[in-house]
């Protein structure tokens, strides 16, 4: 990957790495995977990749008006087309960084927070929506105490279904066990 990459760069291209999650956690170094722009593939209602990544490929079956069949969707959290204009390096953060800085407020407030996200290149909206949750979310003991009055399900789609909402599933169960 970093070879080929490389001698894209040296014939003036701009290069990235268009992946899914799992290779791109088992089989590319974060040396590359922070050298060079990601486009993470994995369809879902988050992406739990913890690298930095700047578009995230969310589904494979959507829908657009005008064309036919299911079309790949995708949230993009940086403008690449302003970047490779401008030539110029980019640092990537992915949307759960970006939501931690918010919170520290590092970002501002209001229409303030918005221009400066949308100026760095980032979507305002996923960012927002990420801080959003992450204000609303409930303890581990109310997730517990929750799984416990069986409102999250059994076995491997309690798994599922906790990790889709964010939470840690080997958390939650210690969590569980200890109520127990």
């Amino acid at each position: 990957m970093k070879s080929f990459c490389s001698v894209l760069e040296q014939n003036g291209c701009y290069a990235g790495l268009y992946i899914s999650r799992s290779p791109l956690q088992n089989y590319i170094s974060p040396s590359v995977a922070q050298r060079y722009a990601v486009w993470v593939a994995e369809y879902g209602p988050c992406c739990n990749y913890n690298g930095n990544y700047g578009i995230w490929q969310h589904s494979s079956t959507g829908s657009v008006p005008g064309v036919n069949g299911n079309c790949d969707l995708d949230y993009a959290y940086i403008d690449y087309a302003a970047v490779i204009n401008k030539k110029q390096p980019i640092t990537r953060k992915n949307p759960d960084e970006l939501a931690a800085e918010v919170l520290d407020g590092q970002w501002g407030n209001g229409t303030d927070r918005q221009q400066r996200l949308t100026a760095a290149g980032y979507d305002y909206a996923v960012v927002q929506e990420k801080v959003n949750r992450l204000l609303n979310r409930k303890s581990v003991d109310q997730i517990a105490r929750e799984v416990i009055r069986g409102s999250w399900g059994n076995g491997n789609e309690r798994i599922n279904r906790l990790k889709q909402a964010g939470y840690d599933p080997t958390q939650i169960q210690k969590r569980v066990n200890q109520l127990l």
